[in-house]
């Protein structure tokens, strides 16, 4: 709401440009009242032209002292006295040729509304001009005629009255009304217009690519950036649409579908966009936005933008590596795989070689060494002795290799599976000094011949490394399998080791059981440190199981 010396400034300066209009309204109805009047010969030519010569007089210096000074505080003041004097002037002359009292109090009433409609000043100098209008009809009613009765001429004048009143409050009030709304919005403008410059200034100085275009996707507004950038004018770029600019690419989006969700006022993240430049193919990264009127509806489009071609140039150069690197991976999964496949059939032929073969000469050796210790001990008892503690010694190197035939060659898998081949090794490895508690939170399915015997080697190598180098008093093994997924844990209460004593000596058997985790496209997870253990995890793909297992 505007301050109220404010209100009045305005309200002086309306008088002021309404008064000419009021004048000429004025004058040219009295010119035809007075023509009608000398036509009647009510009034002369002489009497007539005084009476406007006056009015007139009255009038213009009247204007002339507003346009000196629209707002001065006298202006309100010389208005009014003008409009009184207009009254007197016509009240005298109809005094003087004896006019019609009804015609004068209808010119009284029209000058008395006019002036209220005219310059919205309100009710106090409405009834200024409506008292001193009535008092000189009233004075002059012994000299004038009447057509109607007094009482009915009374009540009209006097209901007139009221409603010139109340048009002249309403009048004000709703200058009043107009002049805070327009004051309001003055002050939204220039705050807007305050808000545009700083957007400008900021959009001109800024490093960005800033840009606005209308629904079509013309052009409205770029920055100097955008056009430093687009090695052109703003000139030239402003008319033109952003389609132009575009350049075709595989990868490039489509810009008419990203305008009309933008459009649609829908929050878009950044999109990527290829342009043709002179300087050749260049990437954009654009983050659109909506710009609405004031009823919330979209009119048009802005958008910031930044070069992204040297990111994006080294993301395709990552891409690429990545995939490379996928490859190298894949085929290093693939030698090691082929590398545990050949260790393994080595470990077989050792193993039937040593079972079939070793183990068999071994056993006729022994027939031979007993039938020669038969002989000897009837001629040379002590000889014979000798001979039966070699007999003794060769059988256990024969049941040593049998076992180490058997530890190349793991039978149990084929017949018992994973979860009962390492319920074996479990109670194998078990001792008076060192306890291997094994568990199953599922039954185990049979799996592919190759996942159970890397995993089962995987678990072997664990066990020994823990019973035999960690020098553990417990060992707990834990298998399971969650849909494609197995996971095995061996951990124990060993004396562990430190990271830095794993870079200075590597442990082959880690190593091993890195490479064949590796072949089984999973990973194998150390964790330990001195006094607190060792926990060897591994986690590894598997097929679809074949069936399950009891254990």
């Amino acid at each position: 709401m505007g301050p109220p010396n404010a209100l009045e400034r305005a309200r002086r300066v309306l008088i002021v440009r309404r008064l000419p209009i009021f004048a000429s309204c004025w004058l040219g109805a009295m010119l035809m009242w007075m023509g009608v009047m000398y036509w009647e010969r009510l009034v002369t030519i002489s009497q007539a032209s005084v009476l406007l010569f006056f009015q007139t007089s009255a009038l213009v210096l009247t204007m002339l002292a507003g346009r000196r000074d629209p707002t001065g505080p006298l202006v309100r003041s010389c208005v009014t006295t003008t409009v009184v004097l207009l009254g007197v002037s016509t009240t005298i002359l109809f005094g003087r040729i004896g006019g019609n009292g009804d015609i004068l109090a209808f010119v009284l009433l029209t000058l008395y509304l006019s002036s209220a409609l005219f310059f919205g000043w309100g009710w106090r100098p409405a009834i200024g001009v409506w008292v001193m209008t009535v008092v000189l009809w009233a004075l002059a009613i012994p000299r004038l005629r009447f057509f109607l009765p007094t009482p009915e001429l009374g009540a009209a004048i006097a209901i007139g009255s009221m409603v010139c009143l109340a048009l002249a409050e309403a009048t004000a009030r709703s200058f009043g009304v107009a002049f805070e709304r327009g004051e309001r919005e003055a002050v939204a403008n220039r705050a807007l217009a305050a808000s545009h410059d700083a957007y400008r200034d900021l959009a001109e100085n800024a490093s960005d690519l800033i840009y606005t275009h209308d629904l079509g996707g013309r052009l409205t507004y770029i920055n100097e950036a955008f056009a430093r950038y687009a090695g052109r004018t703003p000139d030239e770029l402003v008319g033109h649409t952003c389609h132009e600019l575009m350049a075709t690419h595989p990868d490039a989006p489509d810009l008419r579908a990203v305008l009309a969700r933008a459009a649609a006022g829908e929050v878009l993240p950044p999109v990527i966009l290829p342009v043709r430049l002179r300087d050749g193919l260049r990437w954009l990264e654009c983050a659109v936005s909506a710009i609405c009127d004031p009823n919330g509806i979209v009119i048009g489009l802005r958008g910031i933008a930044r070069d992204v071609t040297a990111r994006r140039s080294a993301e395709e150069q990552l891409r690429a590596s990545l995939v490379e690197l996928r490859r190298s991976e894949e085929m290093l999964r693939l030698l090691a795989r082929r590398q545990a496949t050949i260790r393994e059939e080595e470990r077989k032929r050792i193993g039937f070689s040593l079972h079939d073969d070793v183990c068999q000469e071994l056993v006729g050796l022994g027939i031979v060494l007993e039938s020669l210790r038969r002989r000897v001990t009837d001629v040379a008892p002590t000889q014979g002795n000798a001979l039966a503690q070699i007999g003794r010694y060769l059988n256990e190197v024969a049941e040593h290799l049998r076992g180490l035939a058997h530890d190349l060659r793991p039978f149990l898998l084929r017949d018992l599976g994973l979860e009962g081949s390492l319920r074996s090794l479990a109670d194998g490895m078990s001792s008076e000094t060192t306890r291997v508690v094994i568990s199953f939170p599922a039954p185990v399915p049979r799996l592919d011949e190759d996942v159970e015997i890397g995993v089962y080697r995987i678990a072997q190598e664990a066990l020994t490394n823990a019973a035999r180098h960690a020098q553990a008093r417990t060992i707990a093994v834990m298998l399971t399998v969650d849909g494609n997924t197995l996971r095995l844990e061996v951990s124990d209460d060993g004396r562990g080791f430190s990271a830095d004593e794993e870079q200075r000596q590597p442990h082959l058997g880690l190593v091993a059981m890195q490479e064949r985790a590796l072949a089984l496209g999973g990973r194998v997870g150390v964790t330990s440190a001195p006094g607190h253990g060792t926990t060897v995890d591994l986690a590894c793909p598997i097929a679809e199981p074949l069936r399950a297992t009891g254990g």
